[in-house]
């Protein structure tokens, strides 16, 4: 399961769980569109990563 940590423009920190990579990746999207800054996303291994360098590395184009 990834794990998706970020704060909401009033400054707390939310936490969502994610069943893929996929999902994880396009919940970074949705919540910056939204105002949500400080993106880290946890693998299933517990490594975190912010959310640039977890684009990256899924290479989306």
């Amino acid at each position: 399961m990834y794990k998706v940590k970020a704060k909401d423009p009033a400054g707390r920190v939310m936490l969502f769980a994610c069943g893929t990579a996929d999902q994880a990746l396009e919940r970074t999207w949705d919540l910056a569109r939204r105002g949500f800054k400080d993106i880290v996303i946890a693998d299933p291994k517990g490594k975190e990563m912010n959310a640039d360098v977890f684009e990256r590395s899924m290479s989306v184009d």
